[in-house]
């Protein structure tokens, strides 16, 4: 299966995104955790000061005060807290203390397994002892030799003062897994606002991936229909480079169309003006000869003919190549569709014709009916169709026409009594140059006025069809102008 450009900008898109906010999640994730970690840094060096400062104030006889300084400091670590904060409940202070003295032993050791031990070489001692900060990372149990984040915590310093002396170092440890409720807390709130700003950005995505497919499938369809020599209208694509693309398209089109146009009416023309011409090239050789008078007026009558045939096809065509490179109507007006038919049967050669052919015209107007149309135009489409039923209904019959209307149309119907359509003509009606021989006389039209009719009826967005009369003899034409 074939994607579409649009599946693979959206697969594309989706990879994209993704990567980035997976990044962009594990690395503020870090920088959370970080974050965290520097504030809880920051609290510890504030509380390891405070408690070095009161130890200070009890030195007596350069010597730490041991015991008060155990009755202060588990005081304080036994204190009911009962905070909230945020999602997580402290119940009371988890730092744990130890003091050296100023060679690093350990002199007092809220857990009491460090009392005793030289820290002297450990960083947050050593680097106090020497006026440093001091700090450090390491397991909160010291016989782990290789421990797990869980298993570590963090050591901050701060020095104890006499006489202007650093006189010990007080230690407060932190362990890392105190801390860890509040980042996966974090990392949690992370996470959601990433899903949701993936999704956003997967339906921005789908969104744009849609309106590029759409767009391509505009043109493919609208290129397809032309490969194929279809009737097809430039689509409308908001995109502005695809919309630039189509109208390039229909521009080239036209093009095209003009030039195989004009070939093809050029083609029409030579085929359709050489019987004539070989008709009146034959007739004028023949008056050459002796002949009676009557003869040589025949043959003059012969040459007329052909000439009135040569203008007429001429004409035709004429009206038909304006039409057809037309794409709107250019003085639209309301018309009453009893006055137009009156009108077009009082033409001299059209009342010639039907008075010829005995042929009598019937109205079924139930009121008055108006259309909004070009005038000429509309008056041309309907002579068409009425100079087609004379042309088949048989001599001394009846057309009839009849005008009513729906919800949305005006119809005008013409009906006949001739013969009918031919089965092998019903599809071919409208194409162009395409005629039926006249019943009475076996002569072809120039198979333009059908085509004529319908292009007029197109640029009125009504329609025009024709077919066989039901249970009776002939044909009925219906024209439907919109309301």
């Amino acid at each position: 299966m074939k994607l579409t450009i649009g599946v693979k900008l959206f697969i594309t898109y989706f990879v994209i995104t993704s990567s980035i906010v997976w990044f962009v999640t594990d690395k503020v994730s870090l920088r959370v955790t970080k974050g965290i970690d520097e504030a809880a840094e920051d609290v510890m060096v504030d509380t390891a000061n405070l408690l070095a400062q009161v130890v200070g104030e009890n030195i007596t006889d350069d010597q730490i005060n041991i015991d008060k300084a155990h009755n202060l400091i588990d005081s304080y670590l036994n204190r009911e807290l009962n905070a909230k904060i945020y999602s997580v409940t402290k119940s009371n202070p988890n730092l744990q203390v130890y003091i050296t003295n100023k060679d690093g032993i350990v002199i007092y050791d809220s857990t009491g397994v460090r009392k005793g031990k030289d820290y002297s070489r450990w960083n947050d001692v050593y680097d106090t002892l020497r006026g440093k900060y001091g700090k450090r990372s390491s397991a909160i149990n010291p016989d782990i030799k290789d421990p797990n984040p869980d298993q570590k915590a963090m050591y901050v310093a701060a020095p104890i003062y006499h006489n202007n002396e650093i006189f010990g170092v007080l230690t407060t440890i932190k362990p890392t897994a105190d801390l860890k409720p509040y980042i996966m807390e974090q990392q949690k709130h992370i996470e959601e606002y990433a899903i949701y700003l993936f999704l956003v950005s997967l339906l921005f995505g789908a969104g744009a991936s849609f309106a590029v497919s759409r767009g391509t499938g505009k043109l493919v369809r609208y290129t397809t229909a032309l490969s194929k020599g279809e009737s097809a209208v430039a689509p409308k694509i908001r995109q502005f480079e695809f919309a630039e693309l189509a109208q390039a398209i229909e521009k080239l089109r036209v093009d095209l169309e003009g030039r195989e146009y004009v070939e093809e009416y050029i083609n029409t023309m030579a085929h359709e003006l050489r019987t004539p011409i070989t008709g009146i090239k034959a007739t004028a050789e023949n008056l050459r000869m002796p002949m009676s008078s009557s003869q040589r007026e025949h043959f003059i009558d012969n040459i007329l003919d052909a000439n009135k045939k040569m203008d007429m096809l001429v004409n035709r065509l004429l009206n038909l190549s304006r039409i057809e490179r037309r794409d709107q109507l250019e003085s639209i007006e309301k018309i009453n569709v009893k006055d137009l038919i009156k009108d077009i049967l009082q033409s001299p050669s059209r009342k010639g014709n039907i008075a010829r052919r005995s042929v009598k015209i019937e109205y079924t107007i139930e009121r008055e009916f108006n259309i909004k149309a070009e005038r000429l135009l509309a008056e041309q489409a309907l002579a068409n169709i009425i100079d087609n039923a004379v042309d088949f209904t048989p001599i001394g019959s009846t057309i009839g026409v009849k005008v009513s209307e729906s919800n949305s149309h005006v119809i005008i119907q013409i009906y006949d009594q001739g013969k009918g359509i031919p089965e092998h003509a019903k599809k071919q009606l409208f194409r162009r140059f395409f005629s039926s021989s006249r019943p009475d006389t076996g002569k072809r039209g120039n198979g333009l006025g059908l085509r004529f009719v319908k292009k007029i009826m197109n640029l009125h967005n009504g329609t025009v069809s024709l077919k066989n009369r039901f249970m009776e003899d002939g044909a009925v034409a219906t024209l439907k102008f919109p309301v």
